[in-house]
Formats: structure tokens, C-alpha cells, sequence
């Protein structure tokens, strides 16, 4: 797995050889973003910057993570029709979403059978499969209790 500081190192060089300037309101916007961890969208990062660094202004929040995207550190996504959010991908493996259609949350989840099976879907329609994304949406299943009254 790639190391934080060298992530930053090399987003800094990208960031430089396209002429854009690396400032402390940057760095801030990326490391909050390396360090979430999970999907995250411009407002959610915004709103977590601010109790960072109340200056920075979601245009700059936007226009950084549309950098990452552009350098290929990161990648966006748009679920449903939802707003859109940013996923880090470096060192990721391939892996597939369900999302909850109640509350937005997005579980990553990998399964070797739906990877195969895949595969063999596209082979029967004469295909060579080189990509695909796979995104369930569901509703959380109440679990009834157990528990007498």
C-alpha cells in the first residue's frame, strides 16, 4: 500500500507539472480526503474541511478533487442520480457497490462467483469482457426481535 506522504509527494509533482498551485488549503482538501477513507462527496469533505480551515471555499474543494480526478488518484462517482461522490483509487482492487436506498450508504464488497459469472455472460454473447462496474441497490431488511415482552 502506498505510503500517505508519498501519495502527497506525488500528487504535489501532478498538480505541478499542470501548472497548479500546491497551497496549504490544497493539502488540507486532499489529506481530509486521503484520510476518510470511504465515498465521500464535495459537500460532506467540505463541511469537514471547514472545521479544519473555515476559508476554504467548496469551489476550491471542487476544483481539487476534480484534479485528483484528472491525475488518476481518484475517481468520481454518481449513484442513482445522487449527488456525486469521490472514491480514492490508488492501490485499490477492483471491488463492486450496493447502495442503500434509504439512507445513501455505500458498502463495497468483492465476490468471486459474480466476477466469474460475468465473464461467462459476456463469452456467450461473443464478448471479451474489459470492464464493467456493478452497482446493487437494496433496502436493509428489518430484523424482527427476538426478544419476549
Amino acid at each position: 500500500m502506498i505510503d500517505r506522504e508519498e501519495l502527497l509527494a506525488r500528487i504535489r509533482e501532478e498538480a505541478k507539472l499542470k501548472n497548479v498551485r500546491w497551497t496549504g488549503q490544497r493539502k488540507v482538501i486532499i489529506e481530509t480526503f486521503i484520510d476518510s477513507g470511504h465515498h465521500i462527496s464535495v459537500e460532506e469533505l467540505h463541511k469537514e474541511i471547514k472545521e479544519i480551515d473555515p476559508s476554504v471555499s467548496a469551489a476550491t474543494v471542487y476544483r481539487t478533487m476534480n484534479l485528483l480526478v484528472e491525475i488518476g488518484v481518484a475517481v468520481k462517482r454518481i449513484f442513482d442520480q445522487g449527488s456525486a461522490s469521490f472514491e480514492l483509487v490508488v492501490d485499490r482492487k477492483h471491488h463492486d457497490h450496493l447502495i442503500d436506498v434509504d439512507t445513501g450508504d455505500v458498502h463495497e464488497f468483492t465476490n468471486d462467483e459474480i466476477e466469474e459469472l460475468q465473464k461467462v455472460v459476456a463469452e456467450r454473447l461473443g464478448y471479451e469482457l474489459i470492464d464493467h462496474r456493478l452497482v446493487l441497490y437494496g433496502k436493509r431488511v428489518k430484523q424482527e426481535s427476538t426478544g419476549s415482552n
